[in-house]
């Protein structure tokens, strides 16, 4: 993809959410859309998943 100023860009298709609470915390430059699921920094997303409450 090329933007106005003729430089090569990537598309940002990767997303990285959190399994906990489904927060997208930062985009990929991927070629097709893909998911990655990790667990976020914040307190009661960790803590459910030291406690096992994840499906």
């Amino acid at each position: 993809m090329r933007n106005h100023d003729s430089v090569n860009t990537k598309n940002e298709l990767g997303m990285v959410i959190c399994k906990v609470c489904n927060e997208v915390l930062y985009t990929l430059p991927t070629n097709r859309l893909k998911k990655f699921y990790v667990v976020c920094h914040k307190e009661q997303c960790v803590s459910k998943t030291r406690e096992g409450d994840m499906k």
